[in-house]
């Protein structure tokens, strides 16, 4: 019988929908799949980590730290999904052999680490703090109205008051939980999945070289079919950033990954055509990629 699909990224995954797939992933891949830590959103919402392998190295990813751009979450339950099916049968996945990678690796993800803005972003809830310019269907920040890729503590001070960092650095339950993950874990390097673009941002110039951070984006450009973009060069673009913090904090390798081309792509039809807008065959690979730059 033809395995069906737990996870269908061409429809928005909701709270309530991302808790339920993560569920019934992990039942059916007992053994490459478990669920660890759960953080708790401002909002109250559960933030369940993921975790794929039992390797003892490990990689980072996380989706939906801005909520309009949930694409992400389903972007990343796919790729658990795929990679831990791999792993059970004898071909390989885009050259890669799953079976041996997930024995040396483990990837720890968050599909959505900012529930309460992809809810707000899909018209199910509302912000505890709404301005004249609130609008759902844009809407990034969490559920106090905070930017938390403005909220880690690099350089916060710098952070321009219209991105809305929050009141002080790490002000925000979903930024710890981040943060608290990265201090437990010892991860080698980092992901974060955003939508438009179709680049990686890789490099500012507060942070400098960090080892091995152009084999990682160089692989992933050549490989995935994602542009380079030049390092970060004022510090208020990357002030309080999860990437550039987490670079700041263990010098190691953290990528902005902006999945979709098109920057004008609606938000909800890059969800609604999933493989075309985030040209799925290729980036796909973009973790195992990654990983095996290191």
């Amino acid at each position: 019988m033809e395995r069906k699909n737990i996870v269908d990224p061409n429809y928005p995954y909701t709270y309530r929908r991302t808790l339920c797939a993560i569920k019934r992933l992990v039942c059916r891949y007992r053994g490459l799949l478990r669920i660890g830590e759960t953080g708790s959103s401002e909002q109250g919402r559960n933030i369940p980590l993921l975790i794929l392998g039992t390797g003892k190295r490990k990689l980072f990813l996380l989706g939906s730290i801005h909520g309009r751009e949930y694409v992400t979450t389903g972007y990343l339950l796919r790729c658990a999904e795929e990679y831990a099916h791999s792993a059970q049968c004898p071909k390989g996945y885009g050259g890669f052999d799953l079976q041996k990678l997930l024995l040396e690796y483990s990837f720890y993800i968050l599909p959505l680490c900012n529930p309460d803005s992809v809810e707000i972003a899909l018209g199910r809830a509302l912000p505890e703090h709404r301005d004249e310019a609130f609008c759902a269907y844009t809407y990034k920040n969490n559920g106090r109205n905070v930017n938390l890729n403005a909220n880690f503590p690099f350089e916060w001070q710098a952070v321009p008051k219209e991105r809305q960092g929050g009141d002080f650095a790490a002000s925000e339950r979903e930024t710890r939980f981040i943060m608290s993950l990265c201090e437990k874990h010892s991860f080698e390097a980092a992901l974060s999945f955003h939508t438009r673009g179709g680049c990686v941002f890789w490099r500012d110039s507060v942070n400098g070289l960090v080892p091995y951070d152009r084999e990682m984006a160089e692989s992933i450009s050549r490989g995935c079919n994602l542009k380079l973009c030049p390092e970060t060069k004022e510090k208020k673009d990357c002030a309080g950033g999860f990437e550039n913090w987490f670079r700041y904090r263990y010098n190691r390798p953290s990528l902005c990954v902006e999945l979709v081309s098109d920057e004008t792509a609606p938000f909800d039809l890059a969800c609604r055509e999933f493989e075309r807008y985030t040209d799925w065959e290729r980036t796909r690979l973009i973790p195992l990629v990654s990983a095996k730059a290191l």
